[in-house]
């Protein structure tokens, strides 16, 4: 093998290791992510994992005095959107530096995000009239 094609294969080789590493690092930095909301008069605390789902629902003894069954619900529900909300940025925060040139985290992964965003876009056929 030529030294200069060994060089760059080499080159290649220590490209994609650092790559792979990246990767790694950021899927153990996803796996950590989670959100802790509390209510300001801290009677209700939900933790949300990094998958958006509950993991914890922490209930101060004295809400069952303050407040009724639906006020609790409502409750819980708006600190399981706060978290989820909190989590997603996170998530966002982690994953955009490894986004494709061009391709914003929204498109491909926001709350109205395409996968096929990721794939390259199929060549196009010049119209007969483009040809002449």
């Amino acid at each position: 093998m030529r030294a200069e094609f060994r060089a760059s294969l080499e080159e290649l080789m220590d490209d994609y290791s650092k790559q792979v590493g990246r990767l790694n690092e950021m899927r153990r930095d996803l796996d950590k992510v989670s959100a802790t909301a509390t209510r300001p008069d801290g009677l209700v605390t939900v933790v949300v994992g990094p998958r958006g789902q509950v993991q914890d629902i922490r209930l101060d003894p004295r809400v069952y005095r303050k407040l009724d069954s639906s006020e609790l619900s409502r409750a819980i529900m708006e600190l399981i959107a706060k978290g989820t909300a909190d989590v997603s940025e996170q998530m966002k925060k982690i994953m955009t530096p490894f986004m494709p040139e061009g391709l914003s985290y929204e498109t491909a992964l926001g709350e109205d995000g395409d996968f096929t965003a990721f794939l390259p876009q199929p060549p196009t056929v010049p119209d007969e009239e483009e040809k002449s």
